[in-house]
C-alpha cells in the first residue's frame, strides 16, 4: 500500500496534514498544536516560548479494542505506518526550524497547502 501527500492544513486549532492511499480507499492523518510554555531568555527576562507539538499520527494501522477502550496497533502496516510517521516527524522539524522551515516544505512536501506558508507568523525569519 502506497500512500501519497495530500493536504497540508493550517486552521484555527493547529496544523493538519493528509495522506492519502493511491487507491483512495485510505487515509493517514498527523496533527499538531502549538504549546506556550514561560522560560527566561538570556537577560534574565521572562519570555513565552511557542513550540509545535505531533499530538496524533493515525492511519489504517490504529484501531481500538471492541470496547472501544484503548488504542491497539493493527499489524501489517509497519512500512507505511514508519514512512507517515517519518514524514509527520520532518514537518515537526520544518515547524519549529528557526530559519529554513518554509523552504523545506516546499521542497519535501507534494501535496496541496492551505494557510500555512501565507502565515506571518508561522516562518518569521524565513
Amino acid at each position: 500500500m502506497k500512500f501519497n501527500q495530500h493536504v497540508l492544513l493550517k486552521h484555527d486549532h493547529g496544523i493538519t496534514a493528509q495522506w492519502v492511499s493511491e487507491d483512495w480507499s485510505w487515509m493517514a492523518v498527523a496533527t499538531y498544536q502549538q504549546n506556550e510554555i514561560k522560560g527566561k531568555n538570556t537577560k534574565g527576562e521572562e519570555v513565552i516560548i511557542k513550540k509545535w507539538v505531533l499530538t496524533n499520527c493515525s492511519g489504517p494501522w490504529t484501531g481500538v479494542t471492541e470496547d472501544g477502550k484503548t488504542l491497539v496497533m493493527i499489524p501489517g502496516y509497519e512500512p507505511v505506518r514508519n514512512n507517515i510517521a517519518g514524514e509527520a516527524n520532518v514537518l515537526l522539524t520544518c515547524f519549529n526550524a528557526y530559519a529554513g522551515g518554509a523552504a523545506t516544505i516546499k521542497s519535501i512536501w507534494k501535496g496541496g497547502e492551505y494557510g500555512l506558508l501565507d502565515d506571518d507568523e508561522m516562518f518569521p525569519n524565513d
